[in-house]
């Protein structure tokens, strides 16, 4: 990643998170000069894994319509199967859009301001900053917290029965499974297939949370842009000369024109974001209402406190980055509209009439909100983190309804 190295820290901290989580699971940017073994050979035991994992996975869900899955096994594990099927469909999307991210990194770490800041906004810029690394820490935490417990569990319970409390107990994998042979034949056989089976998920978690971080640190960095760039607008003084009254002093003139060639580059970068991710944002918003709802009836009809707080931690493990998600396009959302309001309450009618035109296509053009959509159709932003919710709380009672009698 020798093209970030220009950039500064602050800029590249919480990106370099996001690339080296994508990276573990062999999904590499920056990487053009790597030689192909360097650069892929990860792939060669992690894409047969995830495949293996994934086709059993598929076989023993598919099981479902022949009523052979308890309900219990059923909540746990749909959620689980529908969680590697959007990792897959997450990779389709960024891989090949790779060099894309990547200008896209590229293009706003060039714009990104480290100089010539006003104390205003080196306080909002700290802000914005500190608000998106804490943001940072508590989604990876707490996604990892959540995949250690749900994977790590069943081992810890089955050597406490098995050593501790001296109980002859079965064999616990972590994900319910369908192998040509018998993975609990012997201790050997347990260790290995448990070694695969929380290798490959890890993988696709990996990517699962990197793909998530990257959507939400360029979405952070493009709205602390526009909050600096308002700041940039409200410094602007116009004035005129007495003898042409409609022309501004070219030292004003530069800087508003600056301003405008910079906004025009962040309206451009956002709508590259857009375009990359979009897609994305809605298999996002697709599949998180479902695997929720089926992890909530995982807490519904679990037997042991262990399973409760498995798809409990898992629920709250799937709604922090979409709540993230959102705030943060939000904030791109009310930023980009701001300069607007920035436009308007800047000293306009003290200017030429040039001034005030120039002034009047700001306003027009940051009335028309840059924000990031699903499928280039709804923007969004924490409305539609309510409506997720209301929408998997709806789906809950469904599945809840639907299966009252296995329940009971």
């Amino acid at each position: 990643m020798g093209e970030m190295e220009d950039f500064p820290y602050e800029f590249t901290k919480p990106l370099l998170l996001c690339f080296n989580l994508l990276k573990r699971c062999n999904i590499g940017f920056f990487d053009d000069n790597v030689p192909f073994l360097q650069k892929y050979w990860r792939s060669f035991f992690i894409v047969p894994c995830v495949i293996i994992h994934y086709v059993s996975t598929t076989i023993y869900v598919s099981r479902v319509f022949t009523s052979q899955i308890k309900i219990s096994e059923l909540a746990f594990m749909v959620p689980v199967f529908l969680i590697l099927t959007q990792g897959f469909l997450k990779a389709a999307v960024i891989i090949p859009k790779r060099d894309k991210v990547a200008s896209l990194v590229i293009n706003l770490g060039k714009m990104w301001k480290t100089e010539n800041l006003s104390d205003i906004q080196l306080k909002k810029k700290t802000q914005l900053l500190r608000r998106l690394n804490f943001s940072h820490a508590v989604f990876y935490w707490g996604s990892l917290i959540a995949t250690s417990q749900n994977i790590l569990a069943p081992l810890l319970l089955t050597l406490l029965k098995q050593f501790v409390l001296q109980q002859d107990t079965k064999l616990s994998l972590p994900f319910a499974y369908v192998y040509p042979f018998d993975p609990l034949k012997n201790w050997f056989r347990y260790i290995a297939v448990y070694i695969f089976q929380s290798f490959a998920m890890v993988s696709m978690v990996f990517n699962y949370i990197g793909t998530e971080f990257v959507i939400i640190t360029i979405c952070a960095h493009l709205s602390t842009e526009f909050a600096l760039l308002r700041e940039d607008l409200n410094r602007i003084m116009p004035r005129t000369n007495q003898g042409q009254p409609d022309t501004l002093m070219a030292n004003d003139d530069d800087k508003l024109r600056k301003f405008i060639q910079n906004h025009q580059k962040l309206i451009e970068l956002t709508a590259s974001l857009n375009d990359i991710f979009s897609l994305m944002v809605f298999i996002d918003m697709l599949f998180v209402t479902v695997i929720m709802c089926f992890f909530g009836l995982g807490v519904t009809v679990a037997y042991g406190a262990v399973d409760i707080a498995n798809n409990f931690i898992a629920v709250l493990a799937l709604l922090l980055p979409i709540y993230i998600l959102c705030y943060n396009a939000e904030l791109l959302k009310v930023e980009s509209t701001g300069i607007a309001d920035s436009a308007y309450e800047n000293l306009w009618y003290n200017g030429g009439t040039n001034y005030q035109k120039t002034i009047q296509f700001i306003i027009a053009r940051s009335q028309r909100p840059c924000c990031l959509t699903s499928l280039n159709y709804v923007s969004i932003t924490l409305n539609t983190f309510t409506k997720v919710v209301s929408t998997t709380w709806s789906y809950f009672s469904l599945a809840r309804s639907l299966y009252s009698d296995k329940i009971e």
